[in-house]
């Protein structure tokens, strides 16, 4: 990390592949480092190579330093700048390289090395998140825009973001859309778990953040620190608490999101200048953590330092579970939500075909004269007998003393009325299944139509 004061006109950070803590003084050039809370060690003065010091940041961002492969230069990276600076510490040589012109558009932007080239992905500027994906172009000395595809999220900003150079992957979780002239849109959180193919391109949703203990720490403040080396986020409890460093979460990005909680039960408590510093106190090296109170020593023996690997944190950690693991209680919320909505579906699908049919009933009241109602419910009581002769049909009416011809006229009103008023409440063409007699050739058998019984039989 590095730090820029124009009023002291220094800047600090720390070099993860030397393990120092660095600083340039520009009222005289000297540069120094520093390691474990130790005084600082002078190394000499820098030459300054085409350095405005204008130019330098007028508060404390951080910014990252970044080893170049088989050289003595690293690069300087400014946040909130685009500024990008080489130091070779052997050489003393300090110099800017790029012909950036603006700053401001990406603050809190997460930059890394990758293959040779600097990323720089997300961040927030003039009042707005913002997910743009930049690398920077050493011939043309400007940062270049990449086009993404996918699952592209709306912002890269104020979450957990990291490179992960073992999968060639960059992932990004928990970040928070801003902008400042839309109420609203101050501040949504973004809980999906988002990972960047840089073969393809391509932006893939890989979950999201389910756990509650992280979800917790991501929404309480949007001033968070975190460190990862490669593998496991290190997730700091919230700073400027009387006792830093209570809680530690961490994720393991290789083996599905694992997270843990170590809970700092020896009190390792820092105290000191540099106590509610994370940019100072507490560092990564290699597969150690590193926290110390680094405060301006005026004896080496008030240095309080501590180190664990990171295999002893996970040892004592208690495991929380996948960060995108649904809780258990969810599930069953879930599920109960679901029986409920079901039982309210079949409830209501009960009332409906309830009301349909006190509806018909109605309807075939009002619509039926009684002989029709009568000879309706004749047909019903013998439909699995079989079929009804005409010569039931007349001594069931008692009308078997009349005329062949006026017994005709009464069959044929009274059917006719009977199917013209069902094919009208029930939608159905063919009503009866008439048949010849066998007995009388001059007569029929008659029968309701079993698609017309399955409908009249629950009335």
């Amino acid at each position: 990390m590095i730090q820029g004061n124009v009023f002291a006109q220094t800047l600090e950070w720390f070099s993860p592949s030397a393990g120092y803590f660095y600083k340039i003084n520009f009222e005289n050039n000297q540069l120094s480092r520093t390691k474990n809370g130790l005084p600082w060690s002078n190394l000499g003065e820098l030459s300054l190579e085409n350095i405005e010091k204008a130019d330098l940041i007028s508060a404390n961002y951080a910014v990252k330093e970044f080893k170049i492969e088989n050289s003595d230069w690293a690069y300087l990276i400014i946040s909130c700048t685009n500024q990008v600076y080489q130091i070779n510490k052997k050489q003393l040589v300090f110099r800017r390289i790029d012909e950036t012109y603006y700053r401001g558009a990406n603050c809190l932007s997460h930059t890394f090395y990758r293959n040779g080239i600097l990323y720089s992905f997300g961040g927030y500027g003039f009042w707005t998140s913002t997910n743009i994906l930049t690398k920077y172009n050493a011939e043309g000395k400007e940062w270049l825009s990449i086009q993404a595809k996918g699952d592209v999220p709306p912002a890269i900003t104020m979450g957990l973001s990291a490179y992960v150079p073992s999968r060639d992957r960059f992932v990004t979780m928990g970040n928070h859309s801003v902008n400042d002239t839309d109420t609203k849109k101050l501040d949504l959180l973004d809980w999906n778990i988002y990972e960047y193919n840089f073969s393809t391109s391509e932006f893939v949703i890989k979950g999201a953040i389910e756990l509650e203990e992280i979800k917790s720490f991501l929404e309480k403040d949007i001033s968070r620190y975190y460190l990862f080396n490669g593998r496991y986020f290190f997730l700091l409890d919230k700073s400027g608490r009387e006792k830093n460093f209570d809680t530690l979460f961490i994720i393991d990005v290789l083996d599905d999101f694992k997270t843990y909680c170590w809970k700092n039960r020896n009190r390792l408590v820092l105290e000191g200048y540099y106590a509610s510093n994370f940019d100072k106190a507490l560092h990564i090296n290699g597969d150690t953590l590193i926290w110390t109170n680094l405060a301006i020593q005026v004896s080496p023996n008030n240095v309080k330092n501590y180190r664990f690997m990171v295999n002893d944190l996970l040892r004592e950690a208690e495991y929380l579970g996948k960060l995108h693991q649904v809780p258990w209680y969810q599930s069953i919320i879930q599920g109960t939500f679901i029986l409920v909505a079901i039982g309210f579906l079949v409830l209501a699908l009960f009332l409906f075909q309830k009301w349909k049919k006190k509806r018909l009933r109605n309807h075939l009241k009002i619509m039926l004269g009684e002989n029709e109602k009568m000879l309706l419910d004749f047909l019903i009581l013998n439909y699995k007998t079989g079929y009804i002769s005409g010569h039931q049909i007349i001594a069931f009416f008692g009308k078997h003393k009349s005329s062949p011809e006026s017994q005709r006229q009464f069959r044929a009103k009274m059917f006719e009325n009977l199917t013209k008023s069902l094919r009208l409440l029930l939608g159905k063409e063919q009503i009866l299944d008439i048949q010849s007699d066998e007995k009388d050739q001059r007569m029929f058998t008659y029968r309701l139509h079993p698609d017309v019984y399955q409908m009249l039989k629950k009335l």
